[in-house]
């Protein structure tokens, strides 16, 4: 999130044409990211299952299901995303946000493969609550990327001046540097060096392989329920020229780096529920189910405040000062407010989410996702911005509708699953 968010700030100081075509190739290239992020979570599940079970000669084999499954959902995403401009043509976006964006498809479609790889590391990693690694390797995966955008999208210290073909291949080689220092870290870890990762390979076990994809499925498929809204709006705001979409990918931006700390949450919620069910912890289950709502609602709470007092000064961050400027800083601090209405509502919905995945409830919340962020967000988002001509406004009150709704629904799946016994007591 912090790489995209970096990435937004630099290459919004090219111009408002180059900020929004960036916008619509990289949510474009999230859309098939967090379907395969999403079914590759699903290994941390099991691994946190195996743990709880003592089945550790296991892990190994699912971690290298989860390096298949990387390297089958890269191959038609990395196509499909190198040829981003024919897409967005067919939706009516404008001519010149196309233009601009193909160089940036052409390299930011080959930082895929080494994405998915770290995920799958991210989940062994995760999965033995050695998360420090990640955030160090995260730190330093940030100035990073922000040099290489320094680098080739400007063209300093004699490299040539890519711009945004530049921000795609910073973002890559900052993917492969992420990838390798956390393959490092798991060949060489006392905790995880024992597994071999890299060893006598255990691909063919076809019953794990099915077994993590139709848990995992599902995850992915609540994922575009859930981003994918955000994401396909991003497409549609480029109907409503440079200034919209450049507006609305600031907003969308702060919320994706909002949004990474309840996530972060949900992570350490899957893993520990997954493990505390597997061991017949059932009060420390719903003692930490308590616990992460708790947290969740704090966290959404505080970004609303935060968004509010601060709507314009976080919004002129991204801007540079052409003539355009002034439209976009006001049309973006207008979502900035509606993003912070629906914080604590987006956060709770999260850590429920995770909570629910460590029980391996997946199918369920996935229908959840998409009826409340397509059926009620997506259709109101049209409906307000065509029917009723509110344009870029009636996409992101949309929007605040479907999160709401999901987040309320999700309440109701935990609680039910509550009361039917699900979580039974000690």
């Amino acid at each position: 999130m912090g790489m995209s968010f970096t990435d937004v700030i630099m290459i919004g100081w090219l111009g408002t044409t180059e900020l929004a075509a960036s916008a619509a190739t990289s949510d474009f290239h999230s859309f098939f990211f967090y379907i395969a992020a999403g079914i590759i979570t699903a290994t941390s599940v099991f691994i946190a299952h195996a743990r709880g079970k003592r089945q550790l000669e296991s892990i190994r084999s699912i971690v290298q299901q989860g390096f298949l499954i990387a390297f089958i959902c890269s191959i038609p995403a990395t196509l499909i995303i190198f040829n981003t401009g024919f897409f967005l043509s067919l939706i009516g976006v404008k001519q010149d946000i196309i233009i601009a964006a193909a160089p940036y498809a052409h390299t930011l479609c080959l930082a895929f493969l080494p994405m998915m790889l770290m995920t799958v590391l991210q989940q062994l990693i995760t999965a033995h609550d050695k998360t420090r690694i990640i955030f160090l390797v995260t730190l330093a995966a940030l100035p990073l990327n922000a040099f290489g955008n320094y680098l080739l999208l400007f063209g300093n210290f004699g490299f040539p001046e890519l711009k945004l073909a530049g921000a795609g291949l910073a973002t890559t080689f900052t993917a492969c540097f992420m990838f390798l220092s956390l393959l490092i870290y798991c060949l060489t870890s006392a905790t995880l060096k024992h597994y071999k990762i890299l060893h006598k390979t255990e691909i063919k076990n076809t019953t794990q392989l099915k077994a993590i994809v139709k848990t995992g499925l599902p995850i992915g498929i609540s994922n575009i329920g859930e981003m994918g809204v955000f994401l396909s709006s991003t497409i549609t705001m480029g109907i409503f020229g440079a200034e919209a979409l450049a507006a609305h990918t600031i907003a969308l931006r702060l919320a994706g780096l909002f949004y990474a700390f309840p996530l972060g949450l949900s992570q350490a919620a899957m893993i520990r529920c997954g493990y505390l069910m597997a061991q017949g912890h059932h009060l420390k289950l719903k003692h930490a189910i308590v616990s992460v709502i708790n947290s969740a609602a704090i966290i959404g709470i505080s970004f609303m405040v935060i968004i509010w007092f601060y709507h314009l000064e976080i919004a002129s961050l991204f801007l540079s000062a052409d003539d355009n400027s002034a439209t976009v800083l006001v049309m973006a601090s207008g979502f900035l407010l509606i993003l912070g209405i629906i914080q604590p509502f987006d956060a709770v919905a999260t850590a429920i989410a995770g909570i629910l995945r460590g029980l391996k409830d997946t199918r369920v919340p996935m229908l959840l996702s998409i009826s409340s962020y397509w059926i009620t967000g997506f259709s109101t988002s049209m409906l307000l911005a065509f029917y009723f001509n509110l344009s870029a406004v009636g996409i992101w009150i949309g929007l605040a509708t479907g999160s709401a709704a999901f987040g309320l629904a999700t309440a109701v799946r935990l609680s039910m699953q509550w009361r039917r016994g699900f979580i039974k007591p000690d």
